[in-house]
Parts: structure tokens; sequence; C-alpha cells
């Protein structure tokens, strides 16, 4: 069952000042002295977003859901393998996907940073298995691919994906002529829109993202189907 949560009121100026500071001073004693802040103007609000989306999209028929606690990222940065030894990441995001998970492929994702938040949506850098499916099905029937395409083109949307492959990939070789070679070479399926702070600062923001998850659908359903 989904937590009983009040409609989203909205990210604060709070929350964009915390992230702004965290930025600043990004150390354990300053974070520990203001998780409050954090609790209280960023994952509060944020679970209020996912709960009220994810009830708006069931109504809607859109196969996304969330459950808050596991479909937030944590704040706590991964240092062991990274020359950056700062702890804290300096955005917050969560995801809305078939299982509320952040773990589960194909999903719509909220990312909250001042000056640079965006929704996006898709399969970003899926495993092989996946990619190998995704390159099949756009090889035996790229006419559904390319529907797809157009259409969340229509709704402004562009799919597109962040690296791609210099030469066609092994065995596709005999469709580099073709409408569908240049997504054949692809290694994410993604939409991504800007969104300016003082939108996410409403509570109309919810809308605007459960209007995002209808429009980015067509993609999701296209890789969940191909993918299982």
């Amino acid at each position: 069952m989904q937590e009983e949560l009040p409609p989203f009121p909205g990210f604060q100026p709070a929350a964009f000042t915390f992230l702004k500071n965290l930025a600043a001073n990004n150390e354990r004693e300053w974070f520990k002295a203001r998780k409050a802040t954090y609790d209280d103007e960023i994952v509060w609000p944020m679970h209020c977003l996912l709960i009220e989306a994810a009830r708006e999209a069931a109504g809607r028929g859109l196969q996304l859901t969330a459950q808050p606690k596991k479909a937030m990222f944590r704040i706590y940065r991964d240092t062991r393998f990274s020359k950056n030894k700062a702890p804290y990441k300096t955005a917050s995001g969560a995801v809305l996907s078939r299982d509320g998970t952040r773990k589960s492929p194909g999903g719509v994702y909220v990312h909250l940073e001042p000056g640079q938040c965006f929704l996006a949506a898709g399969f970003w850098h899926p495993e092989n298995d996946a990619l190998r499916a995704f390159r099949a099905a756009m090889a035996n029937q790229p006419d559904d691919f390319l529907a797809m395409v157009e259409q969340t083109a229509k709704a402004g949307l562009e799919v597109e994906s962040d690296e791609q492959l210099k030469r066609m990939p092994r065995g596709y070789e005999e469709h580099a002529d073709t409408p569908i070679a240049p997504y054949l070479k692809w290694k994410s399926f993604t939409i991504a829109k800007p969104v300016k702070d003082k939108a996410m600062q409403t509570p109309a923001f919810m809308e605007e993202v459960v209007d995002f998850m209808g429009n980015v659908h067509p993609l999701l359903q296209y890789g969940w189907k191909i993918t299982g």
C-alpha cells in the first residue's frame, strides 16, 4: 500500500538554498547539523510528489508507481573508487517505475538541483541483454520504433542517447543505409526535459510530472515489451 501523505506542496526555496550551501560545505559535520532541513525540505516533499504522481498515473492507466523510500536516490556518495571524496551529492533525485523502485528498468526520473532541474525517462545504458533486445527489435520491426519516436516528437519530446557507437554494431551492417541505422548505434534510449527552479516550487509541478509520464509512456512501453 502507498503511504498516506498530503498533496505535493512544492519544493520551497529553502530546499534550493540547502543544496547550494551543501555544494559549498560538502562535509559530514555540516550536513549532520542540518540533516533535519534535508529531511523536511527535500525528502518529505519528494515523497509527497511521488505518492501523488503515482496516484494520478494509476488513474490515467499509466504503468508507473513509486515506493518513496526505495524510489529516492541516496544523498550519500560512494567514494570508494573515486578521487572526489566529497561525501554528499549536491542534487536529489527519485524515480517512478513499474514496481516503484529506482532499480527497475525503464522509468521516469525527477532531478532537483539548483539551476539544473529536469525530468527524464527511458532506458539509460541498459544491460547488455536488454540492449541486444532493443537492437534486434529495431532491426526486425523498424517501423514500430520509428512510430514511437514520431509519437513522442508530437508531444515536443526527443528520444536520444548520450553515447553511441562509431560504427554499426556487429551483425547489423546490412542496415547501415536504412532509416533505423542511427538508432542501432545507440547505447541509451531516453527523453529529457529541463525544468525551471520556480516550476518545482509550486504544487502544479505534480501535474507537469504526470503529463510528462503520459508523453513518455510510448517509449517505456516499447522498452518494457521487448525486454520483459
